[in-house]
């Protein structure tokens, strides 16, 4: 399903261009491919999951820098609760747990991210306090992110896994089974943070 041409819609620099590029070759990717993970989820958690595929409606000059799809439990919306994201970057897939600057009731995950600190570090995700930046730092960071998550109210929380385009996976062009497995390593985070939550209220 994913091969190395995915990338090939970021050539495009024009607003319509990329955007009927990215509707045209990753958006059906995306629908097919979230589609599974949502079974998948659903048969490993008996719990309801929602799918939302980036539009990226808001843009009006300027082309999307990544797209994505994004898998929470609220069927409102994505952007203020935990959620799992799967997308690319010009040069780089993207799977992504993250708390966004505007979460809701975004204190109560402090003592959360806490308790789950050894855990993450352990498993060697990458971790970030920018949702809009491709870039990911090594796991021995997240501490200094935690800090900073619960310092500065305009930054955000992300832990995942990236594949770069480079990579001998995607030049190999047989890498849909690691793309899936790493989704749903990190889909753990996304129903225990939620679980956590649901004990505090």
């Amino acid at each position: 399903m994913f091969d190395k041409n995915d990338f090939k819609v970021f050539e495009d620099m024009t607003l319509s261009g990329r955007l009927d590029l990215i509707k045209t070759n990753l958006d059906p990717k995306f629908e097919v491919f979230g589609s599974d993970l949502l079974k998948r989820l659903e048969d490993e958690y008996q719990q309801k999951f929602f799918m939302k595929i980036a539009k990226h409606q808001r843009r009006t000059k300027n082309p999307p820098p990544d797209t994505w799809l994004a898998i929470n439990q609220d069927k409102k919306g994505y952007k203020k609760t935990p959620h799992l994201e799967l997308g690319l970057w010009p040069d780089r897939y993207f799977i992504t747990f993250s708390l966004l600057a505007d979460i809701r009731d975004r204190q109560k995950y402090y003592p959360i991210l806490e308790k789950y600190q050894g855990q993450i570090v352990k498993e060697g995700w990458g971790v970030s306090n920018d949702h809009t930046s491709s870039k990911l730092l090594p796991a021995l960071d997240f501490e200094k992110i935690i800090a900073h998550y619960q310092k500065v109210k305009s930054s955000d929380l992300v832990i995942g896994f990236e594949l770069l385009n480079t990579s001998k996976e995607v030049l190999s062009g047989n890498y849909d089974q690691l793309l899936q497995d790493k989704f749903l390593q990190l889909s753990k985070y996304l129903v225990d943070f939620n679980q956590e939550i649901s004990t505090q209220n």
